[in-house]
């Protein structure tokens, strides 16, 4: 008898990815990357659809950061405006109180959220449910406040204008590709951490986080991760919108707007999914335009908006993406299932 030992089993998040339908809606949405790659050079890539896919990237990389801690660990955060604001704020007050260039300032005004995700993180993340959202939204709100209030350092209501360092960035490309390049590194992210031990921690404190304290998982550090990553991709957007408007204001940048969009994008795709929030961003504009185009008096909006996520998470908890890989399909006999599992 052989002494070998055999190599572990390792479950990827893209097994099964490349077979059959799947494969074929892979193959599709690798195309639709590559079209977003090189949409910029299109005869017909107007400045209009550049500002608007520009605004759809940023959505769908602040959802994809926001699925790390909202779709994986199940914590709902409720307050990753916060981060998008810290990261406008630093990579503003970085460039025109040092005057560093862009670059340096992004990356100033993003680690400047991650540290503080950690900082809040390791008390708020002893919190479950309601308590921890509540919390989430209480310190998003308190920052808005006080970059509002502090006119000696942030501007106050006046706000902050950004410098610009170099012509090219003067650019709509510019800036397009930066969203779609943090958008694709948010992708690439989420597939690596899902394949290492970190993923297999936030999926097994979603499923039940006593059981994964008893088999020896670090929880508080994987769930302060999760945050910090999170702040991360938050605390880049916030730094690219910040130059892309020139402007910081606390009251546009600490929108709590911003994290309802975030939200729903990932319900609508998928929580819990690789690609399930940066399809449910587009879904999410797609729906927005719908609305009014047809309903041009707002009143409407939110309710039809709701009612449309609240079918998504009757017939399908899971989002979009359970439909788009067959997964589920859309019947009664689906809806009984939900219900029955889920206790509509």
């Amino acid at each position: 008898m052989s002494n070998q030992k055999k190599a572990p089993i390792r479950f990827s998040p893209l097994d099964g990815l490349f077979k059959g339908r799947q494969g074929v809606l892979f193959g599709l949405f690798l195309l639709f990357v590559l079209f977003l790659g090189v949409f910029p050079f299109l005869p017909f890539a107007s400045g209009f659809w550049l500002n608007t896919l520009t605004l759809i990237l940023l959505l769908a990389a602040m959802s994809i950061g926001w699925n790390f801690i909202g779709g994986y660990t199940g914590y709902a955060a409720f307050g990753n405006v916060a981060f998008f604001g810290i990261g406008a704020y630093g990579t503003g007050l970085s460039m025109t109180r040092l005057g560093l260039s862009f670059f340096p300032a992004l990356l100033i005004g993003a680690a400047s959220a991650m540290i503080f995700a950690i900082l809040i993180g390791l008390p708020i993340l002893r919190l479950k449910g309601h308590y921890f959202a509540i919390a989430t939204v209480a310190i998003a709100t308190a920052l808005g406040e006080i970059a509002d209030s502090w006119t000696s350092f942030t501007g106050g209501a006046a706000g902050i204008t950004l410098p610009f360092f170099d012509p090219i960035e003067w650019s709509g490309q510019f800036f397009y590709y930066m969203a779609y390049l943090l958008a694709m590194g948010g992708l690439f992210l989420t597939w690596f951490i899902l394949n290492r031990k970190m993923g297999y921690s936030w999926v097994a404190i979603r499923e039940d986080e006593d059981a994964a304290n008893m088999m020896g998982i670090n929880t508080t550090w994987a769930k302060v991760m999760a945050f910090a990553l999170s702040a991360l991709m938050a605390g880049l957007a916030g730094g690219i919108y910040a130059y892309w408007k020139t402007f910081v204001l606390a009251e546009e940048v600490f929108k709590i707007e911003y994290t309802l969009q975030m939200i729903l994008a990932a319900v609508l795709g998928g929580t819990g999914t690789i690609f399930g929030p940066f399809i449910g961003a587009f879904i999410y504009y797609i729906l927005i335009t719908l609305l009014v185009f047809f309903l041009p008096v707002g009143q409407l909006h939110a309710t039809i908006l709701g009612s449309i996520i609240i079918l998504v998470m009757v017939f399908t908890p899971k989002g979009l993406m359970d439909f788009i890989i067959g997964r589920k399909k859309l019947s009664i006999n689906a809806l009984m299932e939900n219900i029955r599992t889920y206790k509509v």
